[in-house]
């Protein structure tokens, strides 16, 4: 077992998670005949890629952003031929953001890249840590979702 106390455990994830983050990022490539983009235009694109349709008070609302601070990256973003900007079928008075395929495939091709990366650096781990990294799976789930509800 660990040494780390009830205590010491938030500490001991923070560190954790921004170490696995930086290690994210580093191995990160950007997709094939694209430059790197600054994080908040990545996190709206995943975003959109999973949530296809939310609004730019939405993206505001899950990254915790100014509107106007989004509104300014979907319009760099759609300039850039990577969102879609569509009326909503509902609202008319209301706009939709889609990833364009252009974005889907340089989002499957940064994944790719990951898996490979993350599958690489499990096999060079034990049998037994491997294990308990997939055990501790549904907790760590389990964290993200009561960090993200209202306490």
């Amino acid at each position: 077992m660990s040494d780390i106390s009830a205590e010491g455990l938030p500490a001991e994830l923070v560190r954790l998670t921004w170490t696995l983050h930086r290690a994210l990022l580093q191995r990160q490539t950007p997709p094939s005949g694209e430059t790197a983009r600054p994080l908040a235009q990545v996190e709206v694109l995943r975003l959109v890629a999973s949530q296809p349709g939310i609004s730019v008070r939405g993206v505001a609302e899950a990254l915790r952003m100014q509107p106007n601070n989004v509104s300014t990256l979907v319009t760099r973003l759609q300039r850039d031929g990577l969102l879609d900007r569509r009326r909503s079928e509902h609202d008319r008075r209301a706009a939709e953001l889609h990833p364009s395929e252009r974005s889907l495939a340089a989002g499957a091709e940064v994944n790719d890249s990951l898996h490979r990366a993350i599958g690489d650096a499990l096999d060079r781990l034990d049998p037994a840590a491997v294990a308990r990294i997939t055990e501790a799976l549904p907790d760590l789930m389990d964290l993200v979702r009561a960090l993200s509800s209202p306490a």
